[in-house]
């Protein structure tokens, strides 16, 4: 599904976001079913796509210890408008431990990394600061047609670009929630999802899902307004027609709070989905289906010195949710991804619940028999529904390229460089109208890895 590749160059992000599992991916370290999404997951396109419901009845008990380390540096200019621009320098210390173990029926992996990022510039600024990821993630196989998946994945850090390099290594196009960039922000962004699939017979499967995340800005005196919390959840059927077409329909609701009360929002999406396999390299698949949105606002009308009296107001409004995904395979380790979406969601916090448009792309492929190569890019347009807000926007384009190798022969040892980049252009009352970031990063990191037990 998603090429491994893309992590590589993106470790030079301190590594925050790496779960330091098996899989050797950044962000969550999972697999790639995205659960509790309002459109066709993985879990809805082929099923030859999917790990059997039997896939560990003959696997062997065995438990695995990881251990890394890493240090890296990244080198940034940040500029915006009204303020001069600056650069800085972020030197990240971090080491991390994973622990899995597979079962007959039952997979999972729990790790955890740590450091800190010394930031050293012009001014106030200069800090040091924590950063640290977990990740969890469990398969089981609790009866004979059902299967159960459980992920949760934690980031705190002030690096800008752990939160995108986390969000390209594994897109969801879906449920895009996008990260808000704050120069000098701390932001710590959590995501649990639940997925249940029942295996009907052998061409039918029902699934249903659940998530729930927040992301949290620190530092700079930013308003309660920005932090927000979703939930979710979500059920759906498909049907497999032949071994190249799947479709399928479902319900999905998500519930959106941003400042603890001050702006909620819901949406309730129908939609209908179908997936092609086009041949043993290509296939795609694209979802639509009606969004209804009510939202709530506590809005401020007039202020003085004694407080401000506040207006409740209630909206509700109709519209399209529709994406699609597009993979293509042109050699085994030279994979393009291409995934897109249009619906109700939240923008980081910033515009409150809010119409996205994402389109992201990656790509990773082989330079030589040592080096290899990773790209993604990610564009985003943000119109905001909340009165709380007004009618407000946020555009952004966020991109990295990089590449990565193998030291001293030995797969314990890897070398990542990176380019990443983040583009804001915002329309929003009291702060800058544009705002962007732009690095050059590298790190070296080391793993040691070894068999507890069969």
């Amino acid at each position: 599904m998603l090429f491994t590749s893309t992590a590589d160059p993106q470790n030079g992000s301190g590594d925050s976001t790496q779960s330091g599992s098996d899989t050797g991916q950044s962000g969550s370290g999972s697999d790639n079913t995205q659960a509790g999404s309002s459109g066709p997951q993985d879990t809805f396109t082929h099923p030859e796509q999917l790990p059997s419901l039997s896939l560990f009845g003959d696997a062997i008990s065995h438990t695995g210890l990881t251990i890394n380390t890493t240090a890296g540096t990244l080198a940034q200019y940040v500029s915006g408008t009204g303020a001069p621009g600056y650069w800085d320098n972020i030197s990240t210390y971090g080491a991390g431990i994973a622990l899995s173990q597979f079962r007959p029926g039952l997979v999972w992996v729990v790790a955890y990394n740590g450091g800190v990022n010394i930031t050293t510039g012009f001014g106030p600024y200069n800090f040091d600061q924590l950063n640290q990821s977990a990740n969890a993630r469990a398969t089981w196989n609790f009866a004979k047609r059902w299967q159960m998946r459980l992920k949760e994945s934690y980031l705190y850090s002030d690096d800008p670009f752990a939160p995108y390099f986390s969000y390209l290594s594994q897109p969801t196009p879906n449920n895009p929630n996008p990260v808000t960039y704050y120069p000098q922000a701390v932001i710590e962004q959590n995501n649990a999802e639940i997925d249940l699939t029942y295996q009907l017979s052998a061409h039918d499967v029902v699934n249903f899902s659940g998530t729930e995340g927040f992301i949290r800005y620190e530092r700079g005196g930013y308003s309660a307004l920005y932090n927000s919390y979703s939930y979710a959840g979500a059920a759906f059927y498909q049907h497999e027609f032949s071994a190249r077409v799947a479709a399928g329909g479902g319900y999905q609701l998500q519930a959106l709070d941003f400042g603890h009360g001050e702006s909620r929002a819901g949406t309730n999406v129908f939609e209908g989905f179908v997936s092609y396999v086009f041949n043993s390299h290509v296939n795609a698949s694209v979802w639509i289906g009606p969004e209804l949105t009510n939202t709530k606002d506590v809005v401020p009308v007039f202020c003085y010195q004694l407080g401000c009296f506040y207006e409740i107001q209630h909206s509700s409004a109709w519209s399209v949710a529709e994406g699609g995904t597009f993979h293509w395979k042109i050699t085994p380790s030279d994979v393009v991804n291409i995934q897109g979406s249009r619906g109700v969601s939240n923008v980081g916090g910033i515009l409150g619940a809010a119409y996205i448009y994402v389109l992201t792309g990656t790509w990773g492929r082989p330079l030589t028999h040592q080096w290899n190569l990773a790209a993604g890019v990610t564009y985003n347009d943000s119109k905001s529904i909340s009165e709380i807000v007004g009618k407000q926007e946020l555009h952004s384009i966020t991109g990295t390229v990089g590449v990565s190798r193998k030291l001293f022969n030995s797969d314990a040892w890897a070398f990542n460089a990176y380019y990443a980049f983040i583009t804001q252009n915002q329309n929003y009352f009291g702060y800058p109208a544009d705002i962007s970031t732009q690095g050059f990063g590298m790190a070296i990191r080391y793993s040691w890895n070894h068999g507890l037990g069969r």
